[in-house]
């Protein structure tokens, strides 16, 4: 036979000889062996718990309007049937596509976790993801490995569907698969994963023998002597059309004609009508694990997506039939899939202009929270009640310790790679930080933070991804002790400000983010003034889910004033009113008055705050039905959730708030009539701004928060240097009116400035804390790295968002600094 392959110089023949295939070591005994999950593990228990959320619905109808996009147009505009789902663990990816049944959708669900991770939930399904993934050998081989992947797919599941139509109803067939589907660890599924494997070896050898390889693409121990010599002579079909070669060869018919006969039969099993409804889902879990580059530089994930490509771009288009296969990855970068260029994964638009879906973010959030009047305002910090906000995950797996489920919140905020993020991950948790639209190393960040640091993606298109952490109080929890705790606070303190003098961080205007650190970090330290011995206090009754998280705790307003502007604030009515000259007895009383007022005022009323939220409109908007809060409610929500707010730019008279609650004996007293607000104003100038503290008022149609309870109006003179504390209350109070307003309780106003140990006692207990504020401050007025020229031409296109002269002046634009700097020097010498 060899001498007759010479002759002739073709080695067909002896190419197909059974003993030179290139058996597909995903069929070996030992990786085929399932690893089944043990029962009473949480994260098996969350599977199999009721499942509460809409987000199931939400995505059958994104896929739905996929389909319509897809067969709306003659010329393709799409490149495949495939889309995903990105977003952070813990946010019921896995579990959205396991309820994707109950639509009446059949799914094929298969995890591609690696190999390397035996503990996470659901498991690999070793057969399919051998299939799939590993054994990086050449181009050409992993490409057969796709046809011959779905080819085996689609025939096993027509064999599957056929067997229980011949014996049972429709209703009967969608059953016995949606039980293979919820049931990760049956038997049936099993057999079904056996016979796909048996087929996919079938077809793995006819696909891999019509392979038209070049040397450097031909599997391992696959290529002959001389038949090298040959390729060099004889150009391959694919060297003819480079850049359509897979349109129809023979290594893909038979992906194409098993789809085409799987289809057929879904049409029976579905009837013809249901137009764009889907009817298949083939689910890839963990898809990030084909997100590499390979030693022989290909993309697998590319290559998968061409062969979608290939079977769902012909009569798929034409007949509606909707068969997704959906991705699964935490990393956004598997949305960018399908790239038809070999080696490089480009922004979501292929070379030949088609696009991909844009992915599905959209998971819910607050799925097994309690109910507002579900636990007293009183014991909202009850770790039982905390650990319902924001993603399932921390609620369906509850353990038997609160200490331990906040080290599994740690261990998931920190990641296992990318340590460096872990500064900017802590505190973009809590203090809302701003990244710089476009800048490089922001994107990375951000990226890698939905991979690894449990950040939250709230939308993507083809261009842009939109992503942020959400109020989560129990991951509050989790990185303030990674701040004060696991970490040195200065050390994190100083990477922030590395960031934010590489551009990374943008620090807003007014301080803002000065602020917000301010008074969070006041808190922090409030909280830590004396040694901890741990991080949760246990509840009296010793029931362990009744214990607080001493972040979430509350904590008395009186006694934190104190904290932050020192221990004789109380006094500080009377001593302002000495310096002021008025050393009258009627002076003096009235100003002692006003401190032992306040301190009755408030002797019972609590601030929790464990993280900042922001709000794009204004606190009170026009708004009619069902959608609109009280005031009190607003109020309430927040409170319940530990959250104080960051308003927006565009809200008047008041920066941030800070919800109150006040702890009386009153029975008959509800809790929606028990909160109240501190209101803060932040200023950032030069020049001093106390005359706006008297402006300050809640029953501004843009806040609508009047109530009889007392509130806090305070205004922060950030920019100045010359140190100021003054506050002011209401002479004649009886508890339930006021001088101030018929509709207003009394209101406690506080006026400081300047950012000093003076102002500020609580900040020497921190080395870096004040510099890093001011710093802050002076990065708003000269941003760092000598970009003042960048800022000075970026506020040109900002005419009118100010009514200051550098977005209203136009004629000033044309100046240059030097011309600036001229213009003064000549006035001055004038």
């Amino acid at each position: 036979m060899l001498d007759k392959a010479w002759e002739q110089k073709s080695y067909g023949d002896i190419r197909s000889l059974e003993i030179l295939q290139a058996l597909p070591r995903e069929l070996t005994t030992q990786e085929s062996q399932q690893v089944e999950p043990d029962n009473d593990d949480p994260l098996h228990r969350a599977f199999t718990s009721p499942y509460h959320r809409k987000a199931v619905d939400a995505f059958y109808e994104y896929l739905e309007q996929n389909n319509k996009e897809f067969s709306a147009d003659l010329i393709p505009k799409y490149y495949g049937k495939f889309c995903s789902i990105v977003q952070s663990s813990g946010t019921g990816k896995s579990r959205l596509l396991l309820e994707l049944h109950t639509k009446g959708v059949l799914v094929l669900y298969i995890n591609l976790r690696s190999s390397l991770d035996e503990t996470g939930y659901p498991p690999r399904d070793v057969l399919p993801a051998a299939m799939l993934t590993g054994n990086w050998e050449t181009e050409a081989d992993y490409r057969a490995r796709c046809y011959a992947f779905f080819a085996a797919v689609f025939t096993t599941i027509r064999e599957y569907i056929s067997t229980r139509l011949d014996s049972g109803s429709l209703e009967d067939t969608l059953e016995h698969w949606s039980k293979l589907t919820r049931n990760l660890v049956s038997e049936g599924r099993r057999q079904f994963f056996a016979r796909l494997g048996t087929t996919y070896g079938t077809y793995y050898k006819e696909v891999n023998s019509h392979v038209p390889y070049k040397d450097n693409s031909r599997p391992s121990g696959s290529s002959l002597p001389g038949e090298e010599v040959e390729q060099e002579e004889r150009p391959t079909e694919q060297d003819k059309h480079p850049e359509g070669y897979e349109e129809q060869t023979t290594t893909s018919m038979d992906m194409i004609e098993a789809c085409s006969q799987m289809i057929k039969l879904l049409n029976a099993l579905f009837g013809n009508g249901g137009g764009h409804k889907p009817k298949l889902v083939i689910a890839l879990d963990e898809a990030h694990t084909l997100s590499v580059v390979t030693p022989n530089h290909y993309h697998p994930l590319t290559i998968l997506c061409k062969a979608i490509s290939l079977y769902s771009g012909r009569g798929a288009r034409v007949t509606q039939d909707a068969v997704w296969v959906v991705f699964a990855p935490t990393t956004s970068k598997v949305a960018g899939i399908a790239s038809p260029q070999p080696y490089h994964n480009s922004a979501r638009v292929p070379a030949d202009g088609q696009l991909v879906y844009p992915p599905f973010c959209q998971l819910g959030w607050d799925q097994l929270v309690d109910p507002l009047n579900g636990i007293a305002a009183n014991d909202m910090a009850q770790a039982g009640h905390i650990i319902g906000y924001g993603r399932a995950l921390w609620k369906s797996i509850r353990g038997d310790s609160v200490e331990e489920m906040t080290a599994l919140a740690i261990s998931k905020l920190c990641g296992v790679n990318k340590r460096q993020n872990i500064p900017l991950t802590i505190l973009s948790q809590r203090f809302c930080l701003h990244f710089t639209f476009g800048h490089h190393e922001a994107l990375e960040f951000l990226e890698s933070s939905v991979a690894s640091h449990l950040r939250i993606s709230t939308g993507e298109d083809r261009n842009w991804s939109v992503t942020t952490y959400p109020s989560e109080p129990f991951l509050s929890c989790a990185a303030a002790p990674l701040l004060h705790v696991t970490f040195n606070p200065d050390e994190i303190l100083r990477a922030l400000e590395e960031n934010i003098l590489s551009g990374m961080i943008d620090v807003g205007k007014s301080g803002k983010l000065a602020s917000r650190l301010l008074w969070l970090l006041s808190k922090d330290l409030y909280i830590r003034r004396t040694p901890l011995s741990r991080s949760v206090v246990p509840a009296a009754d010793g029931q362990e889910w009744k214990s607080e998280p001493i972040d979430c705790q509350m904590i008395s307003v009186i006694d934190y004033f104190c904290f932050v502007f020192g221990e004789n604030f109380w006094e500080q009515a009377e001593e302002t009113a000495k310096r002021r000259g008025e050393k009258t007895k009627v002076a003096r009383e009235k100003a002692k008055a006003a401190g032992e007022g306040a301190q009755e005022a408030f002797k019972n009323a609590f601030v929790n705050f464990s993280h900042w939220v922001s709000v794009d409109g204004n606190i009170s908007v026009p708004m009619n039905g069902s959608d609109r809060l009280t005031a009190d409610e607003w109020t309430l929500r927040h409170w319940h959730r530990t959250s104080a707010v960051q308003c927006s730019h565009s809200q008047p008279l008041v920066d941030k708030m800070i919800p109150i609650y006040f702890k009386d004996n009153d029975p008959s007293c509800q809790d929606l009539s028990r909160v109240s607000q501190i209101f803060i104003t932040d200023k950032a100038r030069r020049s001093p701004n106390k005359e706006d503290l008297g402006d300050i008022t809640r029953n501004h149609d843009s806040i609508n928060c009047g109530s009889s309870r007392p509130w806090v109006a305070i205004l922060v003179d950030l920019g100045l240097e010359e140190s100021t504390v003054e506050f002011t209350f209401p002479e004649r109070w009886s508890g339930r009116s006021t001088t101030e307003g018929a509709n207003d309780g009394p209101c406690l106003r506080i006026y400081a400035s300047a950012i000093n140990n003076n102002t500020f006692p609580f900040l020497s207990r921190s080395e870096q804390l004040p510099s890093t504020l001011r710093n802050i401050i002076a990065y708003e007025e000269t941003p760092p790295n000598g970009r003042q020229l960048t800022k000075t031409v970026q506020e040109q296109v900002e005419y009118g968002s100010t009514s200051m002269g550098r977005h209203m002046r136009w004629e000033a634009w044309g100046e240059t600094q030097s011309s600036k700097a001229r213009g003064k020097k000549r006035r001055a010498s004038g």
